[in-house]
């Protein structure tokens, strides 16, 4: 894994984008999500997300959406910043990348203290606007992530406030 981590650093775009994808696909494994963290990838792959090339925007939010579905990397991934690119990411007007990014958000809202940053961090409208999405995939991953926030008791008068009711029913 660190020679893939090293090619996230690379200044060939091309570069990234298969190690994130490499990563991604390697982060299904739950000894490799720890591994990837451990060995420092979670960090470039976060960078990665303010990429303005959308191929390593949806690599990279889909190897933190993997990565997520570890308890403990539920919350480093949000102490290390990853929240905020992720709910920028929402909308994008690039089905991959609003897939990826509502996935990943989803899988970090299923953490309790997680629910609240993502929505303090603006999620909430961006997902709202997804179900609109004429792509099912992304509509479910933005409902996903609804469903997980809407667990807090605020959360849940928000998604009412912000109009999302209509949407979802």
């Amino acid at each position: 894994l660190p020679p893939l981590i090293a090619l996230l650093r690379s200044f060939d775009p091309k570069m990234q984008e298969q190690a994130c994808a490499a990563l991604r696909f390697c982060a299904e494994n739950s000894d490799n999500q720890v591994s990837i963290v451990q060995d420092g990838g979670l960090a470039p792959i976060i960078a990665l997300l303010r990429s303005s090339d959308h191929k390593i925007q949806a690599q990279a939010a889909g190897a933190i959406r993997n990565l997520a579905t570890n308890v403990e990397n539920k919350v480093r991934i949000a102490q290390e910043g990853a929240i905020q690119p992720l709910v920028s990411l929402l909308c994008f007007s690039n089905d991959d990348v609003d897939e990826q990014a509502a996935g990943a958000l989803w899988n970090l809202a299923m953490n309790t203290d997680n629910r609240v940053k993502i929505v303090q961090a603006g999620a909430l409208h961006p997902c709202i606007t997804l179900l609109r999405s004429s792509e099912r995939r992304v509509q479910e991953q933005a409902l996903g992530c609804i469903r997980d926030l809407s667990v807090n008791p605020d959360n849940k008068v928000r998604v009412v406030q912000e109009g999302g009711l209509p949407h979802i029913i």
